[in-house]
């Protein structure tokens, strides 16, 4: 990590030194002429699944991306081991009046398990031991209403947001065992309520991007051996900082730092691992203007062991390479 740590950050110091130079450079011929500021507030980091920056500014906007993400360790819960990867495909829409944003975004998800046991029971059979599924993903839809302050060459935003993710992905996993039996289980959905408070401000081509506020992931049940199994709620203190630079009216750079500090305790025993959850995420970005078209490229590290944790419980893994295509309007 220390190796993408360096090329990151030297990319930003000489994009942001080239630009803050264009900008100092007098033209009293052309004062009114947009520069590197008006383009930096029309370029917010892209959000990648889960949980993604509720952004400030830009327009209305439609788009369809595609993401892959992996997660290692399935341990979280005690009923399955092994390691899982996900292509999700997701259609969405962004829809901007005045100062009011709406956001809805339609998820298709193929879901991989590579399974090493299962609880108690006896190894599957190696036919089993690969799983796939394709489904619906987890439904989300958001809002906010943001407040814009200017004073030259200072812009700031200051906004309100709610996002809401639906248990629209359920789906249950069936394995042959060795023994000759049958086990079968679902992973737990939660219903995600995340209102939070949301901060932009602008100095010529550089946006500093806040979101602060609660995650709060109210457990759907599901079952275990066909029992009912009962899952409790997790509740998260979300934050998510975003330092975004717009060397050019076309391009967009952003590092965005994600943390989510497990604010609930949890008394089940059966659920200790779902305990002292400190997530960390690192998630760089590029997006390139190609007239009405948007095409953004993002990554997303976990740093440390909970983001697997994390990562099992929301179906996002802890890495993940998101590509995204939007119309703008």
């Amino acid at each position: 990590m220390r190796r993408f740590h360096l090329p990151v950050w030297l990319v930003f110091l000489a994009a942001t030194a080239d630009a803050l130079a264009q900008e100092d450079e007098p033209d009293a011929e052309l004062p009114s002429v947009p520069g590197p500021a008006a383009a930096a507030k029309s370029i917010p980091p892209p959000g990648i699944d889960y949980p993604a920056l509720q952004a400030l500014g830009g327009g209305s906007a439609l788009y369809i991306d595609h993401t892959y993400e992996t997660s290692d360790d399935l341990s979280t819960f005690y009923w399955v081991k092994g390691r899982a990867s996900g292509y999700r495909v997701a259609l969405g829409g962004i829809l901007r009046r005045g100062s009011f944003q709406a956001n809805l975004e339609l998820p298709l998800q193929l879901t991989r398990l590579f399974i090493d046991n299962l609880g108690s029971a006896s190894p599957p059979i190696p036919a089993d031991r690969q799983k796939s599924s394709f489904s619906l993903g987890d439904v989300v839809a958001g809002g906010s209403y943001a407040w814009t302050f200017s004073t030259d060459p200072v812009t700031a935003t200051l906004g309100v947001g709610m996002r809401a993710r639906l248990p629209t992905h359920t789906m249950t996993y069936s394995f042959g065992l060795i023994d000759g039996s049958t086990y079968a289980f679902g992973f737990p959905y939660y219903f995600h309520l995340a209102p939070a408070g949301l901060f932009l401000v602008s100095y010529g081509p550089l946006s500093l991007t806040i979101n602060e506020g609660i995650l709060a992931m109210l457990a759907k049940n599901t079952t275990l051996l066909g029992l009912p199994l009962n899952i409790p709620n997790i509740f998260f203190w979300e934050s998510h900082t975003a330092l975004s630079l717009v060397p050019a009216k076309w391009l967009g750079l952003s590092l965005e730092l994600i943390s989510c500090i497990q604010l609930s305790h949890i008394d089940d025993q059966n659920f200790q691992t779902l305990n002292h959850l400190r997530a960390f995420y690192l998630n760089p970005a590029v997006t390139v203007d190609l007239g009405s078209y948007r095409v953004a490229l993002a990554g997303r590290f976990g740093l440390g062991n909970d983001t697997q944790k994390f990562g099992v419980i929301t179906f996002s893994g802890s890495r993940a390479l998101l590509v995204r295509v939007s119309y703008l309007f």
